[in-house]
């Protein structure tokens, strides 16, 4: 088998038309009628169920091939970019996966300097939740990842901690609990809460936090971005438990008073991460170092 093969194979999967197929690869459909047939034939099993693609169904030896070959097919498509760039002098381009806090509150500045440092450098942030950035960089699909967890235990991952990242109770100003001697898990979950949104890891830690003490949250709003969480409390729609970065501007302008969780024991942290095994390319280095430098362990 070879590469223009597994290509083929890959995008059959993905796009599957084959019309589509050839267009991607800049050849004929029949070519890749024939790339398709001649890789089941050199593998001896059978990949599809039928022999007519027109239906694209993968055989169970299917599946499983699909998963080391659209790995190849990226690591290739990967070292083929990397190598332009140094032909071109250029640094390439650097693709960083991030959930919501960092990408808003700690990135940017760190972005302006690489930028300034490569200036034709083309940078992608793609601001998603953390189980989705650390799936696509075990499949090489992103260079780094900037995510919110509790902890990271994979073997095929670098993890570097940057900073703590804390939930906190956020109130408007003139809210009851906001100044109140007694706040309790009991007393709280008395009031509106405006929460994050189902499956986010923000909202995973509040309700096992609520669990534990026993306690019923009175959910009044549920949203999916920092900034509209904090404009919801200021609205006095109620109070919010969010990331202690995302509201520092807020507490020093009065706009919002800040409060500890009770009972909270959660460890969360702000992680870098890479694959163990992806080739760390300029830009990548320089940039994994000013983060080691801005956050000293």
């Amino acid at each position: 088998m070879n590469l223009q093969q597994l290509k083929a194979f890959v995008l059959a999967v993905e796009l599957q038309k084959l019309y589509l197929v050839a267009q991607r690869l800049d050849i004929t459909q029949p070519t890749v009628t024939f790339h398709l047939n001649k890789l089941q034939e050199e593998l001896g099993v059978s990949l599809f169920h039928t022999k007519s693609y027109h239906v694209i169904r993968l055989t169970e030896a299917g599946r499983a091939f699909y998963h080391y070959a659209s790995q190849i097919s990226a690591l290739s498509s990967e070292a083929a970019s990397t190598m332009d760039a140094y032909r071109e002098y250029q640094a390439g381009k650097l693709s960083i996966g991030s959930t919501h806090t960092p990408a808003t509150y700690l990135l940017p500045s760190l972005l302006a300097g690489l930028k300034r440092s490569y200036p034709r450098l083309s940078i992608l942030l793609d601001v998603r939740p953390a189980s989705f950035i650390l799936e696509k960089l075990k499949q090489y699909e992103l260079d780094l990842g900037i995510i919110s967890q509790t902890r990271i235990d994979d073997p095929d991952l670098v993890a570097l901690p940057l900073m703590r990242d804390d939930l906190v109770l956020v109130f408007d100003p003139s809210h009851p609990l906001a100044d109140a001697a007694d706040l309790s898990a009991e007393r709280l979950a008395e009031h509106p809460l405006v929460s994050h949104e189902p499956g986010s890891i923000s909202r995973t830690l509040m309700d096992g936090w609520a669990r534990s003490n026993g306690v019923t949250l009175n959910v009044a709003m549920e949203v999916s971005g920092s900034e509209a969480l904090k404009a919801a409390v200021m609205h006095r729609i109620g109070c919010g438990m969010i990331a202690e970065s995302c509201v520092r501007t807020e507490i020093a302008e009065g706009k919002l008073r800040m409060r500890s969780i009770p009972g909270w024991d959660a460890d969360r942290f702000i992680y870098a991460v890479r694959h163990r095994n992806k080739l760390i390319s300029p830009a990548m280095r320089m940039f994994w170092k000013a983060m080691e430098e801005k956050w000293p362990r």
